[in-house]
């Protein structure tokens, strides 16, 4: 990615996180913009006047979910609607790290710093990417819409707007997977470090051959999962403990099925089983039986 830094500063209370963000300013030197729901926390040390070199601006989740809405095929279809209620709804989440994109991707500033209240709260917002793609393919397939969009403006309204919602999505994802530095205040930074690489993609499986014809993916976690590991469109769906991550599964096993998982707690890995999909792949590399365990 070209354009400017990016730096998320999360966890702890808004005083400490003002302490981080000026701390890291101070060494950086140049400009920066933050984005922030607090403005009036911005540490004194930072000169934010209109000459000085730090822009601040508030983190408006209401006007973003607004602008989206009203730039809708239908503004009223009730899916979108019930995306759109509540500032931490996936949506907003999404919106907000949209505009940090385009905002890094401007080059405007030399740091693009995004404040994030809380400790679970700022993970579950980094994971609302893979949230929102995780519910449109598993409502509209990627299959499904492709083919209504070749109708061009004929394609059915709520079709039209999960592609677009996917498309956000997907960009959102890519931008927050790449380099993105992540600091971390208050208590147990390096468990929430970790909760935060897994919400935001940036965690790459260990992928093997399981020597029956299948593949084996370890997927370093910072905990066992509190519930079990499950397919949600194109990625693996893992929940800790009220946090929801969907990490998007390579091309290879995107063509798999899910038989099998469990935790190891010395390799502090969730590692799970697939096997080729006989609908996705070639018949002749599709070793016999696989058709009963992929069903």
């Amino acid at each position: 990615m070209t354009g400017s830094r990016v730096v998320i500063v999360l966890g702890g209370d808004p005083a400490g996180r003002s302490a981080a963000v000026a701390d890291y300013l101070v060494d950086a030197g140049g400009t920066a913009l933050i984005l922030t729901g607090d403005p009036g926390s911005v540490d004194p040390r930072l000169d934010t006047t209109d000459e000085g070199p730090v822009e601040v601006r508030a983190d408006d989740a209401t006007a973003r979910l607004e602008a989206y809405r009203s730039g809708a095929v239908d503004p009223e279809d009730e899916v979108l609607a019930a995306l759109a209620t509540g500032s931490d709804a996936p949506l907003a989440a999404v919106l907000g790290w949209e505009y940090a994109r385009r905002a890094a991707a401007a080059g405007v500033w030399d740091v693009v710093m995004v404040d994030l209240d809380g400790d679970l709260a700022a993970v579950r917002r980094l994971s609302a990417a893979g949230e929102l793609a995780g519910f449109v393919e598993s409502r509209w397939p990627a299959h499904v819409r492709f083919a209504s969009m070749a109708a061009g403006d004929r394609a059915d309204t709520r079709t039209r707007e999960a592609h677009r919602l996917s498309l956000l999505a997907g960009e959102v994802s890519t931008f927050l997977a790449g380099p993105v530095e992540v600091i971390v205040v208050g208590g147990a930074p390096d468990r929430t470090a970790a909760l935060a690489a897994l919400a935001r993609g940036a965690v790459t499986p260990v992928v093997s051959a399981d020597g029956n014809g299948g593949y084996r993916a370890e997927f370093p976690v910072p905990a066992p999962p509190t519930t079990p590991p499950s397919i949600e469109g194109d990625g693996l769906r893992l929940e800790f403990a009220g946090v929801r991550t969907v990490l998007r599964l390579p091309a290879l096993l995107s063509r798999c099925t899910l038989v099998a998982s469990h935790h190891d707690p010395v390799a502090g890995a969730v590692v799970a089983g697939f096997v080729p999909d006989p609908e996705l792949w070639p018949p002749n590399l599709v070793p016999s039986g696989f058709a009963d365990r992929s069903g």
